[in-house]
């Protein structure tokens, strides 16, 4: 497989940002034909989703529960949302198409 020019790589990289880069990456007419920019955008949503979720379910739960699940998730989950960011971006940026186990499928039947 050929590598994406370094333009679409270094864009790719960007859509992990944050959604909205990716949203609107979605939307430009230069980067709609690009299968390598759309999966890498649309995963990033679908990831940034899911950690928006898991968020709010933390915040409710020790609500309810106790004050230590606030501090578990607060510590562990941005963490792990900052490695797992830096590993795609990094993945983006050299070209390769790295899937995710459930996002990942979902972005390939998207792009």
């Amino acid at each position: 497989m050929q590598r994406p020019p370094m333009q679409e790589r270094v864009i790719a990289a960007v859509a992990y940002l944050t959604f909205l880069p990716a949203a609107v990456l979605l939307l430009l007419p230069q980067f709609r034909k690009s299968r390598f920019v759309r999966f890498h955008a649309w995963q990033s949503i679908f990831l940034w989703a899911a950690f928006f979720v898991v968020t709010a379910i933390g915040v409710l739960v020790s609500n309810i529960a106790a004050a230590i699940v606030l501090l578990l998730l607060s510590i562990v989950l941005p963490l792990g949302m900052f490695f797992l960011w830096l590993v795609l971006s990094v993945k983006a940026w050299q070209g390769e198409v790295f899937k995710l186990p459930f996002f990942g499928l979902l972005a390939e039947r998207l792009r």
